[in-house]
């Protein structure tokens, strides 16, 4: 018994790891216009350390792409749009049982899943 269990458990495995390493990466391309989308996020937010993150993580994009930055643009605007609809993400603060806490980093890193800005 001990042989099958063991033998289910390494077949498992084996089968992960082969679906973990045939899954497509993203490209440079992708990469770079998400992480510009959560980046233009955070250079929306009131927070001046997320500001400044947002800015710096924006400007390493910029001047690594091999392409126009005005193709960026476009994703600024949507970016904008999406924050000004008010969906930012909360949770209750554990300190403070009477007030909400938001959540500026987790919004901005999956700002990308929205379906106007994802596409």
């Amino acid at each position: 018994m001990r042989i099958i269990s063991l033998f289910v458990i390494l077949l498992s495995i084996s089968c992960s790891t082969k679906s973990i390493s045939s899954t497509p990466s993203r490209t440079d391309v992708l990469r770079d216009v998400e992480g510009y989308a959560i980046a233009s996020c955070l250079t929306f937010q009131s927070q001046p350390y997320l500001k400044d993150q947002g800015d710096a993580w924006a400007s390493v994009i910029i001047q690594r792409m091999k392409g126009s930055p005005a193709v960026l643009f476009d994703i600024i605007e949507k970016v904008k749009t999406e924050i000004k609809k008010g969906n930012m993400t909360t949770i209750r603060d554990e300190t403070n049982l009477k007030q909400d806490k938001v959540l500026p980093i987790f919004f901005c890193s999956e700002i990308i899943d929205v379906p106007d800005i994802r596409s």
